[in-house]
């Protein structure tokens, strides 16, 4: 038998951590408030020894690097979060923000020491709008190679046994995910098309924007389906997503433009939906509460007013955010204690919240100041 990969956390603290989550989530009271840092695959594969280049190339390797990747976050960071696995955690399909563009002919490079990124858009004109439909989204360009590599993760599942301390031994890899969250239609269309180039259409002809995000927004949904198929997700049906490329359009022009592909591709779900959007949001966050009908604002960026957000979303929608990641990088642990404790003091009396950093801990962050986030929630996050 493979030698089993043991994660140094009981699995009483496991649960303890689930149950804190999901009485969050249900707007009950936990014995305090959640800390869930979001730290991703940038911060974590060097942390393992692992380089980018080989990351990509070979899906064991992501597989392997992914479970010592959460070894190492269970076992030195202080987190709330309660599973490795689930697409953006581990055993899952990652190329990042790119899979999308990836799939629609646009080029992604994969640096040898960095996560991939994406090349110019080549979307210009009716006749491209075309070619761009006729493509085959599901089984080309890097959604192709997803599917290949959960397949090849499934195969070499049982190599890679996982185990928390007192808890029965799992296999990561056994059931995989694709990636099934979207960078949102307006998000998709700025790579396909360029985004200085969007927003000028934005302006100059809009029609042919609407037009582009219908043809992008199918295409999400067909992706969305097939990886509900293809993974067995349960029903309800959940989404999560993000279009953090609107967050720089006014409420009118996001209503106007973008507002109908969005809630076409939220109201074609039923379960939990989940929006991240980084920036300033604070323009849209009617729109987010009573025409998207968000359940959770995941990840929301610390320039967003937290007296407006409490206003508009407190005890109605639950709340992940918005503790600075620039001041987490480099401030001192107990900058970061005030700055969650005032995240505390403004939201926590609604119920719902979560702490997280608003969004994305930036590679070489010190550990304790992340930890210090979770010091400021035992400090002054407990419910009387």
């Amino acid at each position: 038998m493979p030698e089993i990969i043991e994660i140094a956390v009981p699995i009483e603290e496991i649960e303890a951590r689930r149950e804190r989550v999901e009485k969050a989530k249900r707007f009950e009271t936990p014995d305090r408030v959640p800390v869930i840092p979001a730290i991703s695959h940038r911060f974590l594969v060097p942390k393992v020894g692992v380089s980018f280049r080989d990351y990509y190339s070979d899906p064991e390797t992501m597989l392997r690097t992914q479970i010592l990747c959460q070894k190492w976050l269970f076992e030195n960071v202080r987190t709330d979060a309660y599973s490795i696995t689930g697409a953006w955690t581990g055993a899952w399909t990652d190329f990042q923000n790119t899979f999308e563009a990836g799939s629609l002919g646009v080029q992604v490079v994969f640096p040898d020491d960095d996560i991939p990124w994406v090349g110019p858009g080549w979307v210009k004109d009716d006749a491209d709008l075309r070619k761009l439909e006729a493509m085959d989204f599901v089984h080309s360009g890097l959604n192709a190679r997803q599917i290949e590599f959960r397949r090849r993760m499934i195969e070499v599942a049982d190599k890679y046994p996982v185990r928390f301390q007192g808890g029965e031994v799992f296999y990561p890899g056994a059931n995989s995910s694709l990636t099934h969250t979207s960078d949102g239609p307006f998000g998709v269309a700025g790579d396909v098309r360029g985004q200085v180039e969007l927003f000028t259409d934005v302006l100059e002809r809009p029609d042919f924007v609407r037009e582009l995000l219908r043809i992008i927004t199918d295409k999400l949904i067909e992706w969305l389906d097939f990886c509900h198929e293809e993974e067995g997700l349960p029903t309800p049906r959940s989404l999560s997503w993000t279009d953090d490329l609107a967050v720089s359009l006014s409420a009118r022009t996001f209503r106007e433009i973008v507002l109908p592909e969005e809630k076409r591709l939220r109201f074609h779900f039923d379960g939990w939906t989940s929006l991240h959007m980084c920036g300033k949001a604070d323009h849209l966050l009617e729109i987010f509460r009573d025409d998207l009908k968000i359940h959770e604002f995941q990840g929301f960026g610390y320039q967003v007013d937290l007296d407006r957000v409490a206003e508009v979303m407190g005890g109605r929608v639950v709340l992940l955010g918005n503790v600075n990641p620039l001041l987490i990088h480099s401030g001192t642990p107990e900058q970061v204690r005030e700055a969650t404790r005032n995240v505390i003091e403004k939201l926590a009396h609604y119920r719902g919240l979560i702490i997280q950093d608003g969004s994305n801990i930036p590679p070489g962050t010190p550990i304790e100041n992340i930890n210090a986030m979770t010091e400021a929630a035992e400090l002054y996050g407990r419910y009387e």
